[in-house]
C-alpha cells in the first residue's frame, strides 16, 4: 500500500470473479450456445481455449479503441473466433455470437458472490464513492441493472464504453474523474495481478488482490499488496483507511 496515508474516499471494484461470475462457469455458457448449433465441446478444452484467448479478463488491446457497441461486439467475435479455431472447429456465423451475447444477459447465468451485496452496501454506508472498473463488453450497465446490482455503484467504467481496458492507466484515470478524487484516496479491488493490481498502482491507486480460488502463489503478488479471499475481508482494510 502507499506509504502516504490518506483518508479513503472511494473504492473501485472489478466485476468478474470479484463481485460475480458466470453460472455455473464461463465455459458452460459458451457450451449452451454450441449445443444450440449441434456442437459438442469438451469442457476442459473450452476452458483452456477461452483463457488463452482472453488476456487479463479483457481483449488484450494495448491501445485505445472506439468505445461503441459495434466495436465491442466485433472485437468479442474476433477473440471468440480465435478460441474456436484453437478448438479445431469451423468458423461460426454472426448469429452464433449474437446468441452467445444473449445467453450472457440471462440473469440465471450469473452467480453473485454472497459476500458482495452486503459489502457493497457497507461501502456506501461508510460514505464512500463506489465505482465498477471492469474489462467488459458494452452491456455491463444493463446486466448489473438486471441483477439488481447497479444501485450499489456511483459509476460504471466498462472498458468497452471507456475505450481503454485494464491495465491501461486511462481507464483508471477515467474512473478517477468520475469519482472526483485523487489516486491516493482510492483502493481498487480485483482478481488479476496485472490488470487490477499493477494497473491501479501505475496511476497511484492502492491495489487489493481478491483471490477467491487461490490462483496466485505468494511470490506472484507484489510485495505489500493485501490479498483477500472474499469481499468480507475488504472492510477491515477500508476501515483502517477512513481516518
Amino acid at each position: 500500500m502507499n506509504d502516504t496515508h490518506r483518508p479513503l474516499k472511494a473504492v473501485f471494484l472489478d466485476i468478474g470473479d470479484t463481485v460475480m461470475r458466470p453460472n455455473p462457469s464461463w465455459e458452460h455458457v459458451y457450451a449452451l450456445a454450441f449445443e444450440e448449433y449441434g456442437i459438442s465441446v469438451e469442457m476442459s478444452d473450452l476452458y483452456a481455449a477461452l483463457r488463452h484467448a482472453y488476456r487479463h479478463g479483457g481483449w488484450g488491446m494495448e491501445a485505445g479503441f472506439d468505445p461503441s457497441e459495434e466495436t465491442s461486439f466485433r472485437r468479442t467475435v474476433e477473440i471468440d473466433a480465435a478460441a474456436i479455431a484453437q478448438l479445431g472447429l469451423e468458423p461460426m456465423p454472426d448469429a452464433f455470437y449474437r446468441r452467445l451475447a444473449e445467453l450472457f444477459m440471462v440473469t440465471s447465468h450469473w452467480h453473485i458472490f454472497p459476500d458482495a451485496p452486503g459489502v457493497l452496501t457497507g461501502l456506501k454506508e461508510r460514505g464512500l464513492t463506489v465505482g465498477a472498473v471492469s474489462n467488459w463488453v458494452w452491456n455491463l450497465p444493463e446486466l448489473l441493472h438486471s441483477l439488481e446490482l447497479v444501485g450499489h455503484f456511483d459509476f460504471i467504467a466498462a472498458s468497452a464504453r471507456v475505450g481503454f481496458e485494464k491495465p491501461d492507466r486511462r481507464i483508471f484515470e477515467w474512473a478517477l474523474e468520475q469519482a472526483a478524487v485523487d489516486p491516493g484516496s482510492v483502493i481498487h479491488v480485483g482478481d488479476h495481478v496485472d490488470a487490477d493490481v499493477e494497473g491501479a498502482r501505475n496511476v497511484g491507486i492502492d491495489g487489493v488482490l481478491i483471490d477467491r480460488a487461490e490462483r496466485y502463489r505468494p511470490d506472484e503478488v507484489p510485495e505489500g499488496v493485501p490479498v483477500i479471499h472474499s469481499l468480507d475481508e475488504l472492510l477491515p482494510i477500508v476501515d483502517a483507511r477512513l481516518t
